[in-house]
């Protein structure tokens, strides 16, 4: 092992992470262990619309049920902001079909109890992309009857609550009509798939999957949740399908500079985790209420950079009182509105 992976081994011990996050990553850099398919830097490389653009439409068809769908390349990753005031969409892995619909596949890794209301707003922004003229085109080419469909299929690692709470033997839910409390539907033009990646690992563990089961995509979603899963391991060995993934997944992870930013990437988001957790999950409820309301005035993005602030300069302590008292909150927030203002 030569001084690039030696110095990253060493990077990895001296960092601020959980013994058991390190000892994973060492794990990645030694070869002993796959980095999880499911990471955002993985993600975007094994399914990359460009470099394998058959994976993308594998997962596409099988999931929507449609076989024509057939990628053409990558898309712009962010929507247009409608003023300066907007929130900005990034999208996971987007790309352009062939007959030009658009579609998103988006990863999420932490149970979000209002997914739903984030599927909806970031599929419709992709819509409002599709019903936009292109460059070069008159109004009169885009139009309501001839506007494309968009898609988006998310992948969640963790079931949130109305997910597991839900009685189904199913673990895709799709969303491509609307229905009235009359009976009448129509199709909708935007499509949404929500895919239980942790109950396909328990469904094809078990064995325990309907008889109907499209196997091929069980096997993969399984393996999205659990790359190093011995029976998946041993199910890829005999599908080149699968083992091509895991090859890839070994290969892209034996660069030194992919090692390092699978390192960075789990420090970023323990941060992350530090505050959004002590803000919003694992806050003190009465703090945190009048802390909301603070963020309804003041912008909840501000409550979470305040806290990345303080974080960056040690100052846990005062992450924590500012959870558990919102008199000491709306200090800190003055403070940090005086030291941006220096800085700007």
């Amino acid at each position: 092992m030569d001084k690039k992976y030696n110095d990253e081994l060493q990077f990895i011990r001296n960092s601020r992470l959980p013994e058991s996050q390190k000892a994973k990553l060492e794990a990645i850099v030694r070869g002993d262990r796959l980095a999880d398919l499911w990471r955002d830097l993985i993600a975007k490389h094994v399914f990359s619309p460009d470099i394998h653009p058959e994976r993308m439409e594998f997962i596409l068809q099988h999931t929507m049920g449609q076989k024509d769908l057939q990628v053409a390349g990558s898309a712009a990753n962010e929507s247009v902001l409608r003023s300066i005031y907007s929130k900005k969409t990034i999208f996971d892995i987007p790309a352009w079909l062939k007959d030009r619909k658009l579609v998103d596949l988006e990863i999420q890794m932490d149970p979000q109890e209002y997914i739903f209301n984030r599927t909806d707003i970031y599929a419709s922004n992709m819509l409002l992309l599709q019903y936009s003229v292109e460059p070069g085109q008159s109004k009169d080419e885009r139009d309501y009857e001839n506007v494309k469909d968009s898609i988006i299929i998310v992948l969640m690692v963790k079931s949130p609550k109305v997910f597991r709470n839900y009685q189904s033997d199913r673990y895709i839910h799709r969303f491509m009509k609307a229905r009235a409390d009359t009976g009448l539907e129509f199709r909708m033009l935007k499509q949404m798939a929500f895919v239980q990646l942790d109950k396909a690992l328990e469904l094809y563990i078990s064995g325990e999957y309907n008889e109907d089961e499209d196997v091929d995509l069980l096997k993969l979603f399984a393996m999205m949740a659990d790359i190093n899963n011995q029976k998946i391991a041993e199910e890829a060995a005999g599908n080149s399908f699968l083992g091509d993934i895991r090859s890839d997944v070994y290969q892209y992870t034996r660069s030194p500079e992919v090692q390092h930013m699978l390192t960075i990437q789990d420090l970023n988001m323990m941060d992350y985790n530090t505050d959004i957790h002590i803000a919003r999950r694992e806050g003190r409820d009465e703090g945190m209420k009048e802390g909301i309301k603070e963020g309804e005035a003041a912008g909840q993005d501000k409550i979470i950079n305040l806290f990345r602030w303080l974080i960056s300069q040690g100052r846990d302590e005062d992450v924590r009182k500012g959870t558990e008292d919102s008199e000491y909150l709306k200090s800190l927030l003055s403070e940090y509105d005086t030291s941006t203002q220096q800085n700007n």
